[in-house]
């Protein structure tokens, strides 16, 4: 453009001042304007907000896994499928247009009926937290996942779940690692907290190794001389009906499956029950990982409940700082990673960190599972339940 300016004002200046006389009747040639190019308009497409890694990983999972979003009724209502730790499935709807819970009974060891009200909620971080009558639940929103205390009729009870649900059982297949812990129904007595590995095959076929790991011929061997690895035999199936997994031993019921999309692969809430061969009905969760080493990832704060306790617990290095907020004390614990056990009993495994405070007796630890970059399991050994923890 600077050229075609610079012409244009030469020529201007030789016809101002002639070059050639009045009587000259040449016409002056004309002038040509220069042309103006105008330059494109540079559309410059929106930004895209870059997927949260965490909300990716989970969302990879679930692909993989051929597991679909649980729909409500509309695009207010979200829904999650949840293991009840005194036995029993429960489906937790919350319309957030209308500010509504309720909570549907899918199954039951107590007689107990479905409920509703209303809720408030505060979110903070991805963490949404919903409160209502005899009703406290956290939703991390990257992941689908649920934990909190629900009370149905005179039952109140420890909940963790998913807002997904599986549609084929082929693709569940892998190894985990699981914490549970179980009694009676009737009275809460004899307390068992099993924990081991679990294996499912493509066919839906399961083995479930207590106190023990599989070894390279697939059997079920003992991880420590102080427990006796116990086998048992599972077959999953789905319930079309009513869009459940269930697990079944030999001719009688398991427990219910809910299957959890964490970030770092999937994770089962198995609501546990069944009659034992004294005929006395069983009941409890158990919570499955599929395993895989523990890295820097465990370090942060988690927010920590079990029934009667309220607990603080930070992950620093090696080190645990531990608040008992319902006892009002803290006190820090060592904690080693990828172990089953402590000292020279001890014994590799991918997916526990154990915690050990050293004023305690040898055999008293707590073993944390982490199911996801939001929540882990924690199981202490001179206990008979299992708390869950949310990553603050």
């Amino acid at each position: 453009m600077k050229n075609a300016f610079s012409i244009v004002l030469l020529g201007a200046a030789l016809t101002a001042c002639g070059g050639g006389s009045d009587n000259d009747s040449t016409p002056a040639a004309p002038v040509t304007p220069p042309v103006v190019v105008t330059p494109p308009v540079v559309v410059t497409p929106p930004v895209t907000p870059a997927t949260d890694a965490v909300t990716a990983a989970s969302q990879a999972v679930a692909a993989q896994a051929g597991l679909a979003v649980i729909a409500g009724a509309n695009a207010d209502e979200s829904v999650y499928d949840v293991a009840a730790d005194i036995g029993d499935t429960w489906r937790i709807t919350f319309d957030n247009a209308k500010k509504t819970f309720a909570v549907k009974v899918l199954s039951t060891q107590f007689g107990l009926v479905d409920r509703s009200g209303t809720f408030t909620s505060v979110t903070t971080g991805n963490i949404t937290t919903y409160t209502g009558t005899d009703l406290s639940i956290s939703v991390d929103a990257r992941t689908r996942l649920l934990t909190g205390t629900v009370k149905l009729g005179s039952m109140s009870s420890n909940v963790s779940g998913t807002g997904y649900a599986a549609t084929d059982v082929a693709k569940l297949a892998g190894s985990y690692i699981f914490l549970g812990a179980m009694r009676n129904a009737s009275n809460g007595g004899s307390p068992f907290n099993p924990k081991g590995s679990l294996r499912i095959a493509a066919d839906g076929s399961a083995q479930l190794c207590n106190g023990g790991v599989f070894n390279a011929q697939g059997a079920c061997t003992a991880v420590s001389p102080q427990l006796a690895a116990e086998n048992a035999s599972l077959t999953l199936v789905r319930d079309a009906a009513r869009g459940l997994i269930i697990a079944r031993q030999g001719q009688q019921d398991f427990g219910i499956v809910h299957v959890h999309a964490g970030d770092r692969g999937l994770a089962l809430f198995i609501d546990r029950y069944s009659r034992n061969d004294e005929n006395v009905m069983r009941v409890g969760t158990m919570v499955a990982a599929r395993q895989q080493k523990i890295g820097t990832e465990l370090a942060g704060s988690y927010a920590c409940a079990a029934p009667g306790i309220s607990a603080n617990i930070v992950v620093a290095g090696s080190t645990a700082t531990i608040t008992n907020n319902t006892a009002g004390k803290t006190h820090t614990e060592a904690i080693t990673i990828n172990k089953l056990g402590l000292g020279a009993q001890a014994v590799d495994f991918d997916g526990i960190a154990v915690f050990k405070d050293p004023a305690d007796v040898p055999a008293d630890y707590s073993m944390f599972m982490p199911v996801s970059s939001s929540m882990a399991i924690e199981f202490s050994t001179d206990r008979s339940y299992m708390g869950t923890c949310i990553k603050n």
